[in-house]
């Protein structure tokens, strides 16, 4: 059978268990006795064997099978697992980590299983007869209890029996959706085959018993609307009659007999649950979601981009048009359109957590490796953020991490030396901040130096004696960001290497954010990155530049003013703008962007980029628009400080302004005139135009 097409189904879903169990282990290690935690690990598991066995990728298969056998162990008692079990553990998920992206790569799998195999079999103690049936059994009936407590709760206990048809190709795909149907029905209390022997499923007739207060005939017709389902027989249990006595029982029985001279096992056999209707239930939520791959998304915007433009300029014609029905259906139009460019959206946008998902493993590794007691809090893990957003975020984030990690929290005895909990505390949080994100990196550890910055800054070539004596925090974090500066004194595979927060800074730039960082010497540090929630749709100031229409995002526009009401002076050459909070560069928007000037200009734009605030001079305030951003090719910015375009209503291109670049344009020269001491998007004036 060909299962091409479910390829990049299976790798999504494949990432998303090895994800989910990276975090559920690292938890678990923290709080063995979360049971909650340990049935999701057994089940993501039970799942990813599944999924993998369907799709021939048996080495996969076979690990995951063993590692299951593991988890099992964590059904059955209450002492979890041991730190280098746990270690184990982890060692088997980066190996099928890169299992599943060396088939996303070349469509085979590279993994040999054997060592890690034999690693897990050390952790793992022999069953008891029972055990043994139960895990290679293929049916759970229904007990006495369950049975009971579904009639006292005034159900029916219906018998479903459902055959396959003789042709059938995938006969355990077909139990699943059986299965999952008839949980819409009610609660699945026992089934064959079990859900643990459901993937190796090779028959043709599925039983399950199902308490419901549906029809007969209602379960029949939904049951029968499965592929490849030749019949359907319903019948329902009489009041007085027993449980079922399935081949399970028989066997457990016989087991328990010819095993009555075995000493008590160290391991106690888990009490019996109707673990069915948790699949079943998980089935039946999967059925409401659907996967669209990411391209389709980004096409969808693209589309419903074009709908804004067309339907501004169908508002634009129809103004002067008296025509009540027009205008009518013009303003339907309208609000219909809107309604529909806030749900695509919606469906963009996805929770932070699909990054911060990573990060228990990263500190729980590091940690280790450091010598370090470090307690992780993540925050906001729900804020959402534009997709294109967070698969960007990944990289910068990480940065921050290992820097807080290696660099910022102190080891154990140091900081109990210095009045401080052995354990410190690294937090990741996220929080909306009007149309941004901000995600905070703070830790408690030692903060910076001014003083080591300056020596290793000196050392490094990047500032002079004198600079450095005379450095503050302000200018020490700055150095920090600088292109391989490190002040780590060694190497490592963690740091040292003079990449990352130059990298950090470019990274979060070209998303059109920016990082701030703060830091109190003995206190912590706290490094925010500050992101648009999406970078499909911006709000900004349409502005002329040269007869050319340009736009300045509406976060970093401070306010607007005429020239003519303020002082205008020369230094070093060049013209700075004097108000009454601080001395601006003013620079010419025709000549920054290579446009012939049409003449004076009494209105500037005081906008704000990474360090300092500007004021560029602009022909004519257009007003404030929603655009829909387009990348540019450099063949087309050609250098210029532009971070893309959009489509205007009458077809013109307006040219984005990366006010970044803006800044950085100016960091040569003496006119580094620091803000008034706000950080960004603190001001309820930074979104407010004040035109003269």
């Amino acid at each position: 059978m060909d299962t091409s097409e479910y390829m990049p189904m299976f790798l999504a879903e494949a990432q998303e268990h090895l994800q989910e169990l990276n975090v559920a282990i690292v938890e678990l290690e923290e709080d063995s006795s979360n049971q909650e935690t340990v049935d999701g690990i057994f089940r993501i598991a039970h799942s990813l064997k599944g999924m993998s066995a369907t799709m021939g990728f048996s080495a996969i298969a076979e690990l995951t099978h063993v590692m299951e056998d593991v988890f099992e162990l964590l059904r059955q008692r209450t002492g979890g697992l041991g730190h280098d079990a746990i270690t184990t553990v982890l060692a088997c998920l980066d190996a099928l980590s890169a299992a599943v992206e060396s088939i996303e790569m070349t469509g085979k799998e590279n993994l040999d299983p054997a060592p890690l195999i034999q690693q897990l079999h050390e952790l793992i103690r022999d069953r008891t007869p029972e055990q043994a049936v139960e895990r290679a059994g293929g049916a759970e009936m229904p007990n006495q209890v369950v049975l009971d407590a579904a009639r006292a709760a005034g159900a029916r206990i219906l018998h479903v029996t459902v055959k396959l048809d003789e042709e059938v190709m995938m006969p355990a795909v077909r139990a699943h959706m059986v299965f999952a149907a008839l949980n819409d029905h009610g609660e699945t209390i026992g089934c064959i085959p079990s859900p643990e022997a459901i993937e190796n499923f090779q028959g043709h007739v599925i039983e399950a018993w199902v308490a419901t207060e549906h029809e007969e005939s209602a379960i029949a017709s939904t049951a029968t609307r499965v592929s490849d389902v030749a019949s359907v027989e319903v019948e329902e249990m009489a009041p007085d009659e027993a449980p079922p006595v399935g081949p399970l029982e028989v066997a457990v029985a016989a087991a328990a007999a010819a095993a009555a001279e075995v000493d008590e096992p160290a391991l106690a056999s888990p009490a019996a649950a109707p673990k069915a209707a948790g699949a079943g239930a998980a089935g039946s939520a999967s059925a409401r979601t659907v996967r669209v791959d990411a391209e389709r998304l980004d096409v969808l915007m693209h589309l419903m981009g074009e709908l804004v433009i067309h339907r501004t300029a169908v508002e634009a014609y129809t103004a002067d048009i008296s025509s009540p029905e027009l205008q009518h259906a013009v303003q339907n139009l309208t609000r219909s359109s809107q309604s529909l460019q806030s749900m695509v959206m919606q469906v963009r946008m996805i929770p932070v957590d699909v990054v911060f998902m990573r990060f228990p493993r990263l500190v729980r590794d590091l940690s280790t490796k450091l010598q370090k007691d470090v307690e992780l809090e993540l925050l906001g893990r729900d804020t959402e953020l534009d997709r294109t957003v967070v698969d960007s975020l990944g990289d910068p984030l990480v940065h921050l991490v290992r820097n807080s990690l290696d660099h910022g929290l102190e080891p154990p005895d140091v900081r109990v030396a210095e009045g401080k909990t052995r354990t410190g505390t690294l937090t990741i949080a996220a929080r909306h901040a009007g149309g941004s994100v901000v995600i905070e990196v703070r830790d408690d550890g030692r903060g910076i130096d001014p003083v080591a910055v300056g020596k290793k800054a000196v050392k490094s070539g990047l500032i002079d004696e004198e600079t450095a004596a005379h450095l503050d925090m302000k200018g020490a974090v700055e150095l920090l960001f600088a292109p391989g500066f490190s002040t780590a004194e060694t190497t490592s595979d963690i740091s040292g290497r003079g990449v990352g927060m130059d990298a950090v800074r470019a990274k979060i730039r070209e998303l059109g954010g920016e990082v701030i960082m703060e830091s109190v010497q003995g206190k912590g540090t706290s490094s925010q990155i500050r992101l648009p929630l999406t970078l499909a749709i911006v709000s900004a100031l349409q502005v002329d530049i040269a007869g050319a229409p340009f736009a300045l995002p509406i976060d970093r526009v401070e306010r607007t003013l005429r020239l003519s009401d303020h002082t205008v002076r020369s230094i070093a050459g060049r013209r700075v703008l004097s108000l009454e909070d601080g001395v601006l560069p003013l620079i010419e928007g025709a000549e920054v962007f290579g446009r012939k000037p049409t003449g004076e200009h009494d209105l500037i734009v005081i906008v704000r980029g990474h360090d300092k605030r500007i004021g560029l001079t602009v022909d004519q305030l257009v007003g404030q628009r929603e655009l829909v951003t387009r990348p540019l090719p450099p063949v087309v910015s050609d250098g210029q400080p532009v971070s893309g375009g959009a489509v205007l209503a009458d077809g013109q291109i307006a040219l984005i302004v990366d006010c970044d670049a803006l800044a950085s344009d100016l960091s040569n020269t003496p006119l580094s005139v620091p803000r008034d001491g706000r950080q960004p998007g603190t001001d309820a004036s930074a979104s407010k135009l004040v035109t003269a």
